[in-house]
């Protein structure tokens, strides 16, 4: 059988583990993060010489140091990509990007954020892609 003391411990764990889960981040905030995704093609010398919205490009958003996806989207036809109803912490947004000599042909372009404050818009650097 519980006794008191230990139904009260019990209740004032789950109190602070729901305390402590609600610092954390992901969704349920106030905040959010938004930026620019483009695709960028070279000649066969290695010249830039082309730059252009990445339309419809799936950006990845990881909470913290989840070692999964925690959330994507899509990149509007303009580039512009954002993440809503985040809380404060540590994030990192990516892109996968072309590269003829990686295994699988793409590799992952990422940046790491902080969102420092709650209702706080957090602008990411531009996302460059390789299209190949």
């Amino acid at each position: 059988m519980i006794d008191q003391s230990s139904t009260t411990a019990l209740c004032l764990l789950l109190v602070l583990s729901f305390l402590m889960s609600s610092c954390s981040e992901g969704k349920g905030g106030t905040a959010g993060i938004t930026g620019l995704v483009v695709f960028q093609e070279y000649d066969l010398y290695g010249n830039l010489f082309r730059e252009y919205p990445a339309q419809e490009q799936r950006v990845f958003l990881v909470y913290g140091q989840d070692s999964v996806v925690s959330d994507d989207t899509r990149a509007h036809f303009n580039g512009r990509y954002r993440f809503d109803f985040l809380r404060k912490g540590q994030y990192t947004v990516y892109a996968y990007s072309d590269c003829p000599l990686c295994p699988g042909g793409s590799e992952a372009v990422a940046i790491d954020l902080e969102i420092s404050k709650s209702g706080e818009l957090v602008e990411a650097p531009i996302i460059y892609l390789l299209k190949d």
